[in-house]
């Protein structure tokens, strides 16, 4: 199993710039905040049907560290505190679960990426980790389609045989309806 532990803020700014919204001018901080939860929730489709996880680590200015609820059960939400940022938090994991956990550290923070370095902890910057996600929504978005197409029994039939099973079951329900009066019971109401 692969534990990401992901720089947020510094993804989502990756993010804006790859899809066009950071070239001009500064994302502003509303963006960044109201996409947060749509960004979570590609976390977790990137992570979903595998064994790895995620923690995905936000700065904040409140007084102490908090963990938020996240959108899966494989994606762990942290807001650093004034005392411990979500760089040294990032560091901390690293440390902690590089010998239990496959890590790779997300971050293009040049001084997270050096100190996590020496820890032996693999390293991919914020914009490979983009394309990462947006490579999987777009297997996602292919996929789809096929799978909306072949869903149907009556889809996956040749066109002939449809026919015929058509025929005989409007054959059937003829039958059917002489046999229970439905003829008689049309004909006493013309």
């Amino acid at each position: 199993m692969t534990v990401y532990l992901i720089d947020g803020y510094n993804v989502l700014h990756a993010l804006a710039r790859a899809e066009g919204r950071g070239r001009h001018r500064q994302v502003s901080g509303e963006w960044v905040e109201a996409e947060r939860p749509r960004f979570l929730d590609r976390v977790a489709s990137f992570m979903g049907g595998t064994p790895d996880r995620a923690i995905t680590v936000f700065d904040s200015s409140d007084a102490e560290l908090r963990n938020a609820e996240s959108a899966s059960g494989n994606v762990e939400v942290y807001f650093g505190s004034l005392s411990l940022s979500a760089d040294a938090i990032i560091e901390k994991c690293a440390f902690v679960l590089r010998s239990e956990e496959d890590i790779v550290v997300v971050s293009s923070d040049s001084t997270v990426q050096q100190t996590v370095f020496a820890r032996n902890v693999r390293r991919m910057s914020s914009r490979q980790f983009v394309m990462h996600l947006r490579d999987n929504e777009a297997s996602i978005a292919r996929r789809r389609p096929a799978e909306q197409r072949g869903s149907r029994i009556e889809d996956l039939v040749p066109a002939e045989v449809k026919r015929r099973l058509e025929k005989l079951r409007d054959g059937a329900s003829k039958s059917s309806g002489e046999a229970n009066g439905t003829d008689q019971t049309k004909r006493r109401m013309e």
